[in-house]
């Protein structure tokens, strides 16, 4: 048997080659091609609704580091507290550690552990639905018209106070890194998946945001302080480190401000804790936990009511 000589190997190395290349060179040019496009659809997006959010996110921010940094001097102006109750009213909510509000950045990753509970349950008086519901949700699209996929993952109509977790992860999009992410994607099939976030999020779930966020007219913040001791640990077999402070008694930093001016209408420091009154104490260290965390997260709204001068239903101390 013959073998073909050495040239033609060569030559069929050299044609490999040059398609190897060719379709490196084309790919390339399809993927540069989506990234211009996509870019093109979130700067007509961003011209539309950043005037709306991008100021309200640095005011925001700015406020809770200030927050972070001192809860002097304390601030209630009961009387203008009185003439507009913000209690029923829309709004924007942010709860976290004071630990993590260093900067903008640290304040952002730190917003995705924000979870509305048992402060902002005792706390408002917003008419909202049950937050579990409805049905379990991965996008707003899974979700019937007028609802949308909170922050618990299910389907809800829009609840208030907004959840600030929710608006960052919604206008992700619009922001600088979201655009160093589309710069960065070296290949069609990561294009595709931030084209496919970029199109359920414009379609469902930013005409949404946009709306509640123009619509809010407070921003409330509360900052869970660590104990002296430093932050609990929390069992290995538990959650994180933030439901184990939630469940210890703890000071914390409570901010209000109102969005149209910017003024601080509360800035004050109290205790989160609270004594569970009847009841046998669940066997489960976990329901235990849950519902410490919860007690004293109500403690600490009753807390800020009685600051207001609102003694409605406080029959016994926090």
């Amino acid at each position: 048997m013959r073998w073909p000589p050495a040239r033609f190997w060569g030559w069929v190395a050299a044609a490999l080659a040059l398609s190897a290349i060719l379709h490196w060179k084309r790919s390339q040019g399809a993927v540069e091609s989506g990234k211009q496009a996509l870019m093109a659809r979130q700067r007509a997006v961003l011209q539309e609704l950043g005037p709306k959010w991008l100021p309200m996110r640095d005011k925001i921010e700015t406020w809770t580091l200030a927050l972070a940094k001192s809860a002097e001097p304390e601030i209630v102006e009961k009387s203008l507290l009185q003439v507009g109750d913000f209690r029923d009213k829309p709004g924007l909510y942010l709860r976290m550690r004071t630990g993590q509000a260093i900067d903008a950045s640290s304040i952002r990753k730190g917003a995705k552990g924000s979870l509305k509970d048992a402060f902002t349950s005792c706390l408002l008086r917003a008419p909202n639905a049950n937050p579990l519901a409805g049905a379990e949700c991965k996008r707003t699209r899974d979700c019937p018209r007028g609802e949308m996929c909170n922050e618990l993952d299910h389907c809800a109509p829009p609840a208030q106070p907004y959840n600030l977790r929710v608006a960052y992860r919604t206008m992700h999009v619009l922001s600088d890194e979201w655009t160093r992410d589309v710069q960065d994607a070296s290949d069609e099939l990561r294009l595709r998946l931030l084209s496919s976030s970029f199109d359920d999020l414009s379609q469902d779930d930013l005409p949404v945001a946009a709306d509640i966020v123009a619509r809010a007219q407070y921003f409330l913040v509360v900052l869970d302080e660590d104990p002296p001791g430093g932050a609990p640990q929390a069992r290995p077999d538990a959650g994180a480190v933030e439901d184990a402070l939630l469940a210890a008694e703890h000071f914390a930093r409570v901010g209000l401000f109102r969005l149209s001016d910017g003024k601080p209408l509360l800035r004050i420091r109290r205790e989160a804790a609270a004594g569970l009154l009847g009841g046998a104490a669940p066997s489960d260290a976990d329901a235990a936990e849950a519902r410490q965390r919860q007690a004293n997260s109500c403690g600490l709204a009753l807390a800020v009511r009685s600051a207001l001068g609102d003694t409605r239903g406080l029959t016994t101390s926090p």
